[in-house]
């Protein structure tokens, strides 16, 4: 291992520069990741295949700018460098640069991250003087001419770039590595990529009308001031930085920009700036971070409201909450917030010509405004739904550029939509791979799960002392909680149980199933399906608390005096549980009312027995209500801030359609359930700050901020009443 010095010249919070030298340490033994390696490496998870023509090596301006094209499937044996993703991580921020380790992750594409900067042949210092685009250019090809050396010549490598300086400098310098242009390799090599013909006819439109902007004459937009003004503007307080949030309901007159970071001086802005009209937001989409410079008070607005124009002249020498708010315009923009975005082509009128089929497609998400598409398939994708990714947007032009990526589906139809829905709120739901399918149990008829020996000494089993049962929505697949609870001590004391299922036991930490669920976060519930954080075998069996298995569990048990219902003594550890009934809330209520109700694990017992145990069962749910009911009251008295909300559950037919919208009828038995989870939460809250003190990460809500209630004080104000929303 050789260790060298890196230098790296930063700018300080106060603008000074700082030059810092950092350790760098080089070696030898740097995976390739190639199926083809000739060098011994130790390439454990994906690799290359070795029966493709060549290797693909982008640069940094390919990764940066041309995200979509690699992320095809056809695009095969792409090796992306370490300078490429932390130039994307520096410039796109973090949103593009999860993306792109998303699609390194993904088994199902070709791809894999050479780590170029700590490879001791492949790494190359900065010279004196050289910009960073040349050093990271030449670092890209370093990095491919160690590819193909390390190979052994096995496999051409071919490096893309949009640099023709490079194409010319490196192109003819070792046999066996290309440096072509992206443009060049898109012809040569996949002219049958209509998605890659989109983007290049594109970004030729957008070079097209960045020349004739000076021929057009007037601009739509004032140009954005350079990034050092806007900096030194945000440090004296002239300028305010912050995200631009665009009004769903009003996305063409009316949009706010939130301070961060650095506040302004300015007394008379507090939390919101408004960005009034649609030409003020200077080619700024939603999302976007902004720099804002402040209009004069003669020129402040406020929202749309109830009140009469009159009224409102009247109020503007108030000092009420609906006096006009600061309002600016945006001058620069920090940080782009693009992403992929859903569209709809819209039908075409009147004859067209095929050469200049240029199209305003109208975006899923109304806060986005229109977006400019040049395509020589806009007669087929009429009425269809579209991902489009936006390129640029200059000051001449009411509408920004894009390309499309891929084509959805007709609108109106359930997948294109379903399809949609997933993009527009960036979820990502691949299909799990094999490598993480292999570290799933097996439970099949012909080799059925069972509890591990070993487990039974490091857990308490509950399966013969405790009565465990769940209490979900009718139809309920996923059972992630049971309870428990029963009279010890002669009858003095309650044991009350929640448990919950030890996935930790089936998922390793850093595991491939462990790093898809981090990316998944949750699972997705939709009308007519669901998207798993899990595989299915755990999901929907291993870690469902099914009724009638045995399952692993991690539990909460009080014990509690059975007369005053407070807590004496709390128990946390692992558990083996047995769920005695699997109950729906319906059901759950008419045992609670006494009312006739057919339990089906007790359908196939003798009359005598079945009321035993049924007796036993609706004793054990007024027992739960009861220290429910306490648990609440005890709430309330501490000020426990209660989100009345609608449920509603979707009714399908045969064939999954959405016939009507049920709202969920409020049983008491649901809120016994709350209670209860509400109960463990906060005790293992406790435990937790506990025993990590200055770790632990506990949720806190803030209280409601004033300016969300503007709009109500307003509107009853016009009708004389006065609200305090304090």
């Amino acid at each position: 291992m050789i260790k060298t010095e890196r230098i790296l010249h930063l700018k300080s919070c106060r603008g000074r520069k700082v030059r810092v030298v950092r350790e760098h340490y080089l070696r030898e033994e740097v995976p390739c990741y190639s199926s083809l390696c000739q060098g011994g490496c130790v390439n454990d998870g994906k690799v290359l295949p070795g029966d493709l023509i060549h290797y693909v090596v982008p640069d940094v301006g390919v990764v940066v700018d041309y995200m979509e094209i690699l992320e095809l499937r056809e695009l095969q044996g792409i090796v992306f460098t370490q300078t490429a993703c932390q130039a994307v991580q520096h410039s796109k921020g973090r949103r593009q640069y999860n993306r792109l380790r998303n699609l390194l992750k993904d088994p199902r594409h070709d791809c894999v991250l050479f780590a170029n900067e700590f490879q001791e042949y492949s790494y190359c210092p900065r010279e004196k003087g050289e910009s960073q685009e040349k050093w990271q250019t030449r670092c890209v090809y370093s990095a491919a001419v160690w590819y193909y050396n390390h190979l052994a010549g096995m496999m051409n490598v071919v490096m893309i770039t949009e640099d023709q300086e490079a194409v010319a400098q490196y192109n003819s310098l070792n046999s066996g590595v290309y440096v072509i242009s992206v443009q060049d390799y898109l012809q040569d090599f996949w002219q049958d990529l209509q998605a890659a013909h989109d983007l290049y006819s594109s970004i030729s439109q957008t070079l097209q009308e960045k020349e004739s902007v000076s021929a057009e004459g007037g601009k739509e937009y004032a140009e954005h001031l350079p990034n050092e003004i806007l900096e030194a503007g945000i440090k004296s307080g002239r300028y305010i930085q912050g995200t631009l949030n665009v009004n769903k309901h009003r996305s063409q007159h009316e949009a706010s920009v939130r301070p961060e970071g650095i506040t302004t001086k300015n007394t008379d802005v507090s939390r919101e700036v408004l960005v009034d009209g649609n030409k003020n937001r200077n080619r700024a989409v939603h999302g976007d971070v902004v720099v804002v410079e402040l209009l004069p008070k003669s020129e402040w607005r406020g929202k749309v409201t109830a009140l009469s124009e009159g009224q409102a002249e009247e109020k503007r020498g108030d000092d009420s909450e609906s006096k006009p708010m600061p309002t600016g315009r945006i001058v620069g923009i920090l940080q782009r917030n693009w992403r992929d975005y859903v569209v709809t082509f819209p039908p075409r009128e009147g004859p067209q010509n095929r050469n200049s089929q240029r199209i305003l497609a109208i975006p899923w998400d109304n806060r986005i405004p229109k977006i400019r598409i040049s395509t020589q398939q806009a007669d087929a994708l009429q009425d269809h739904r579209v991902v489009v990714r936006i390129d640029s947007w200059e000051s001449s032009s009411l509408y920004p550029n894009g390309h499309s990526v891929r084509v959805l589906g007709r609108a109106g139809e359930l997948e294109t939509e379903i399809s949609t829905i997933l993009i527009e709120n960036s979820i990502h739901v691949p299909s799990f791979s094999d490598a993480q399918l292999r570290e799933m149990p097996v439970n099949s008829p012909e080799q059925p799960w069972s509890v591990d020996p070993a487990q039974l000494s490091e857990r308490q089993d509950l399966r013969q002392t405790h009565l465990v049962f769940s209490i979900d929505p009718r139809g309920c697949e996923d059972v992630d909680d049971t309870l428990s609870v029963r009279r010890i001590a002669g009858g003095t004391k309650l044991e009350l149980g929640v448990h919950i299922a030890d996935v930790t036991h089936f998922v390793a930490k850093g595991s491939l199933t462990d790093l898809e669920a981090r990316a998944r976060a949750t699972t997705y519930y939709l009308a007519d399906r669901r998207y798993d954080m899990l595989p299915a075998v755990l999901s929907s069996d291993l870690c469902s608390l099914l009724g009638g298995v045995d399952r692993y569990a991690m539990s909460v048990m009080w014990e509690i005096d059975a007369q005053t219902l407070d807590v004496n003594r709390v128990w946390y550890g692992r558990t083996l549980i047995r769920s005695s009934y699997q109950l729906h809330y319906e059901l759950a209520q008419a045992l609670l009312n006494g009312e006739e109700a057919e339990v089906a694990e007790l359908a196939q017992l003798g009359s005598d027995q079945r009321d035993a145990k049924l007796a036993e069962l609706t004793q054990a749910l007024k027992t739960l209500t009861d220290v429910a009911r306490h648990f609440r009251a005890k709430r309330d008295r501490g000020g426990a801030l209660e989100l009345e909300g609608v449920e509603v559950r979707a009714q399908l037919d045969k064939e999954k359609n959405i016939t009507a919208l049920v709202p969920r009828q409020p049983l008491e038995v649901h809120e016994t359930v709350a209670e209860c989870m509400i109960h463990a939460n906060h005790w293992v809250a406790r435990k937790i700050q506990e025993a990590f003190p200055h770790q632990a990460l506990l949720r806190l809500h803030p209280p409601p901020r004033q300016e969300f209630f503007n709009q109500l004080v307003e509107s009853a104000s016009a009708r004389g009443f006065t609200i305090d929303t304090r």
